[in-house]
């Protein structure tokens, strides 16, 4: 679902450009997925082109050879906040994507549906967000120390790294399993874009409605 995050290209934030009015009615299943399909689509293409491009300016920017160590120093740290920021930028454009799904309304007989893989869609943004910090803070687990660090505080930092990992672990798990309840639920809606990303093909066929 994710490829990594959000990242500024030519100084600029990329946002999504998706125009949803509020509470848009819908009439049954397909009249929904006639909505909902674009704006996952549009949503498909620009992450999958704004990926590419950053991976792109990444690889440039490591074919570049320094004149100085003062260059070199600008070009690691160009590289390093477009990788660092990436995570961050890919769960905006999901978000804005999720909130244009949010303004169609449900049809009727499914709103229990669409109302539970909504919350599931942003139980998994969240988390997302919650794992590509911690990640970030394992990058330098044991920080900066301006002097010797005695054996209680090295404990008290290693006790901390040992939390980290283990949610982490159980962020990963949630996900896994919330990826699985968004495939089925994203399905039965008729969703394709939304659950399979470019290709609009459903994976699997649950489409009956809520009360039968």
């Amino acid at each position: 679902m994710f490829r990594g995050g959000f990242v500024v290209l030519a100084g600029g934030l990329v946002c999504l450009a998706i125009a949803a009015a509020p509470a848009l009615a819908t009439t049954d299943r397909l009249d929904y997925s006639d909505q909902a399909n674009p704006i996952c689509k549009s949503s498909n293409k620009q992450i999958d082109d704004f990926y590419e491009a950053t991976e792109a300016e990444i690889d440039r920017l490591y074919d570049v050879r320094a004149k100085n160590r003062k260059q070199a120093r600008r070009l690691s740290k160009r590289r390093d906040q477009l990788e660092e920021q990436l995570p961050f930028q890919i769960l905006a454009m999901y978000q804005a994507e999720l909130n244009g799904l949010k303004a169609i309304a449900a049809p009727p007989g499914y709103e229990p549906t669409v109302a539970a893989w909504l919350s599931n869609r942003q139980q998994i943004a969240d988390l997302y967000q919650q794992y590509v910090q911690i990640e970030k803070q394992l990058e330098n687990p044991f920080g900066t120390f301006h002097k010797k660090p005695s054996r209680k505080a090295l404990r008290r930092r290693s006790h901390r790294l040992q939390k980290l990992f283990t949610r982490s672990d159980q962020i990963v798990d949630q996900l896994l399993a919330d990826e699985d309840i968004d495939l089925e639920l994203g399905t039965r809606m008729g969703a394709a874009y939304c659950v399979t990303g470019a290709t609009g093909d459903l994976a699997i066929d649950i489409a009956s409605p809520d009360d039968e």
